[in-house]
């Protein structure tokens, strides 16, 4: 009997012990107000992270160049002259820088799947590198750009003093429209990446498409097109041939009225629920035919022969290509006639 209720004893003690076990070493209850114990600080990928900064500092550097352009293009504001331009102008460096953050945005990625490094922090700062890269400093191009050919049209004869043509409280109210454009384009890239950010996990397989145009196509779309308009006003020609110049004229006389344009068709597209390819993931990852390896060679010697009109035709190709897409199911669908049913 007596036996019996030690062993009952001992065993609603260990019981006890089970549900409150010992802290310490010595057996000690744990103090509530003690500090938790500190975790283990998790070390920051290197490499990407190098990569994702280069793309931030491409697109602030494009800003610089994108302000000495507008602090020398005093030939811009006189149609009817055509500028000597050196081969490379500020403006097309700037979106040069563009194209180069671009890159860097491409192999971060890359290099956090190759070192097996992918994390919550590379995306988080990826975002805010093409919030700079590709939302800002585009915006901040083009503006700069229209600023410095339309503000000596536009600029009233006998007004001294301060004059502003582009800005939220400009004196001339085609430049606000523009300026709210702009801002429009860099809200909409916000809203783009944020909307990434939600919808899309670490791994590759959720890279293979996208829902709406992604920021750094957007930018590519503004960047080649200044790239290509400067191009045709270089001392040196860079295209495979000459423009005449009643057409480079015409040109320059309806550009800035169409950077605006494209830049408000760039921001709804990123903002849109059209579909588009990873076209780094879906054609360059894994083995692909032969025919498709000589394709991707082709195109990179024409980017190497021409760059300004390959890259310029590339970009709206793959910007237009999922609103045709869309438009093409529509019609086909609408044509497709219906099945009848029979009556029974």
């Amino acid at each position: 009997m007596m036996a019996h209720q030690e062993n009952e004893v001992h065993v609603r003690y260990r019981r006890s012990d089970e549900k409150n076990p010992p802290a310490g070493n010595e057996g000690q209850p744990t103090d509530p107000a003690a500090p938790a114990p500190r975790k283990k600080r998790r070390g920051i990928a290197v490499l990407p992270t190098l990569f994702t900064l280069g793309n931030c500092l491409c697109g602030f550097a494009s800003m610089h160049y994108a302000t000495r352009g507008a602090a020398n293009s005093g030939a811009f504001s006189d149609v009817t002259t055509l500028p000597d331009l050196p081969v490379i102008s500020y403006y097309a460096i700037a979106g040069y820088l563009i194209f180069a953050a671009m890159l860097f945005d491409m192999f971060d990625g890359f290099v956090a799947r190759l070192t097996k490094s992918a994390s919550t922090f590379g995306a988080e700062l990826d975002s805010l590198a093409d919030m700079v890269s590709f939302g800002v400093a585009p915006a901040f191009l083009a503006l700069k750009l229209i600023d410095s050919m339309l503000a000596g049209r536009y600029r009233e004869p006998g007004t001294h003093g301060y004059w502003e043509f582009l800005g939220p409280n400009a004196d001339n109210q085609l430049g606000s429209l523009f300026w709210i454009i702009g801002a429009v384009y860099v809200a909409c890239t916000a809203l783009r990446l944020a909307r990434f950010n939600v919808m899309t996990k670490l791994d590759v397989d959720s890279h293979l498409a996208f829902r709406g145009l992604p920021s750094p196509g957007a930018a590519g779309v503004v960047a080649s097109s200044i790239i290509f308009f400067e191009a045709l006003f270089a001392r040196r020609t860079v295209l495979w041939t000459p423009i005449a110049p009643e057409i480079a004229a015409a040109l320059k006389t309806a550009f800035p009225y169409l950077m605006p344009v494209v830049l408000l068709i760039a921001a709804l597209l990123m903002v849109s629920r059209f579909a588009y390819s990873h076209l780094i993931n879906r054609f360059l990852r894994g083995r692909k035919r032969f025919s498709a390896v000589v394709w991707i060679f082709l195109v990179i010697m024409l980017l190497v022969w021409q760059p300004q009109i390959t890259a310029l035709v590339i970009i709206y190709i793959y910007a237009i290509s999922a609103p045709l897409t869309w438009i093409w199911k529509l019609l086909t669908a609408w044509r497709k006639p219906t099945p009848k049913t029979s009556a029974t």
